[in-house]
């Protein structure tokens, strides 16, 4: 059997169309149903059955997908097994982070991976904290940097940096005190907080209960940037971290207040226990780490770098 034949029916099985498979393998329709049909006469058996929006798998179509698509990861595995032991990291490492963590740290570390490991591919997914932990679950993404993750035994969870939380207010917003924001009167304030599963949410939700209030959500919003119009409009308010918001601090149109007690979340680095540690992966999490440090050397992230972190740095 050949694999080019496989990796072809895997590809319009996936797609559910000849074109649309022929456009993401960048190669002509007719060279790719050649392949498959020399497929189905290799295994004497029809794989596919065409109809007018585009094909449909059989019987045998839905085995051999299913037994091709352990193939192909095992397959994948195996390259990236093999590529790891080259004396220059090399591989494709699929990297997670959360929107506004990614607008800040994503162009540094595709530079510095561009710079010192070429032979890196680097692929960068955005999502909420509850997306990430799915993929990351699933095997869709090597590694992830994120906050507040969710403890699940399948995860390595190493924990990089502790960051106070501010209640961020519209810049012509009257407060008694700018340096500390009573945690009661957080009360009176109408939020714009994400909807759960993003971990902003159970860390506010928390501290609201721990000193005896519930918060008042008046919109649920899931962008950032769309929270931060929201109350340079002066719709509301919400809590996030001094780097959520610098870009709109630095142009005046919101302010960031501590709040009193000290709220933080933890920024961390997750990884999924089984998946195997390539170098191209560990050279990918060192990067983050050394920008990460940058960063609070910069005062863009405030907080305290913690032992997960220094371990690491230690080690590189």
């Amino acid at each position: 059997m050949d694999f080019r034949d496989l990796e072809a029916f895997v590809a319009v099985a996936r797609q559910e169309s000849f074109s649309r498979a022929a456009t993401q393998m960048r190669i002509a329709q007719s060279a790719l149903s050649r392949r498959v049909d020399r497929l189905e006469h290799q295994l004497g058996a029809r794989l596919l059955t065409r109809h007018g929006r585009g094909v449909r798998l059989t019987d045998a179509g839905h085995l051999l997908m299913d037994r091709s698509q352990a193939l192909m990861r095992d397959l994948a595995a195996v390259e990236a097994d093999v590529q790891s032991l080259a004396q220059e990291p090399t591989g494709h490492v699929r990297l997670a982070l959360p929107p506004a963590t990614s607008e800040v740290l994503s162009p540094l570390l595709v530079k510095a991976c561009r710079d010192e490991f070429p032979r890196i591919t680097l692929q960068i997914r955005e999502g909420f904290s509850g997306a990430i932990h799915d993929w990351l679950l699933a095997g869709e993404v090597d590694v992830a940097v994120f906050y507040s993750p969710e403890a699940a035994p399948e995860l390595e969870i190493v924990p990089l940096l502790d960051e106070p939380l501010c209640v961020v207010v519209p810049a012509d917003m009257v407060v008694e005190n700018e340096a500390a924001f009573p945690a009661r009167a957080l009360a009176d304030l109408p939020l714009i907080l994400p909807a759960r599963p993003h971990s902003l949410r159970p860390v506010v939700e928390r501290y609201a209960a721990d000193h005896g209030f519930q918060p008042r959500v008046a919109y649920e919003i899931d962008g950032i940037r769309t929270i931060r119009a929201l109350i340079a409009a002066g719709l509301g308010c919400t809590v996030f971290s001094h780097a959520e918001i610098a870009g709109d601090i630095d142009a005046g149109v919101v302010k960031a207040i501590p709040l009193d007690p000290r709220l933080s979340w933890r920024l961390c680095m997750v990884r999924k226990t089984s998946a195997r540690a390539t170098r191209a992966t560990e050279a990918v999490k060192d990067l983050i780490l050394a920008q990460i440090s940058a960063l609070l050397e910069r005062r863009f992230w405030r907080g305290t770098l913690l032992a997960g972190a220094r371990r690491a740095e230690t080690r590189t």
